[in-house]
């Protein structure tokens, strides 16, 4: 876990001390998944993880405030939340992100899966979009942020009629 946290660190360039705790806290979640990478080194090459997203978590109720109630009913009611993806930048452009992704996805009995990343992110839409992911609003601001995110969805299940 404190290799994750340092990856983290790498990735998004910034200390946050508040990592690993955040993703002990997160494993506890209902249908909590995970998946690490380990290089041939022995190093954390990537990870990705998430969760059943859920009414009183509190990103489920940012996600919510975005959606009218037909789309919150559409996107977020039976809903995996892919809350993370990092790859080392030594790993990068090798197809491992889209594996990670895609292990994380598979089997996951949702409906659907959400996320969100930056809007100015290129690389990540285009992954994201590369394996069926769709925009689902791109203007959102969690936590007040003045950087403007999207929120991305999967439909994972067909409904059955």
């Amino acid at each position: 876990m404190n290799e994750v946290a340092v990856l983290y660190q790498q990735v998004w360039s910034k200390e946050d001390d508040s990592i690993r705790d955040r993703v002990l806290r997160h494993a506890d979640y209902d249908g909590y998944r995970g998946f690490v990478a380990i290089s041939e080194q022995g190093e954390v090459a990537g990870y990705a993880y998430g969760y059943f997203s859920q009414p009183g978590q509190y990103y489920h109720e940012l996600l919510s405030n975005a959606f009218n109630s037909e789309e919150y009913q559409d996107w977020l009611e039976d809903c995996f939340e892919f809350v993370e993806l990092g790859v080392h930048p030594s790993f990068r452009n090798q197809g491992l992100a889209k594996q990670l992704v895609t292990r994380l996805l598979d089997g996951v009995e949702h409906k659907t899966a959400v996320l969100t990343t930056q809007h100015n992110n290129a690389p990540a839409r285009s992954l994201y979009e590369s394996l069926g992911w769709i925009v689902l609003n791109d203007a959102f601001y969690p936590n007040d942020d003045k950087e403007s995110y999207v929120i991305m969805g999967k439909t994972l299940q067909k409904e059955h009629i």
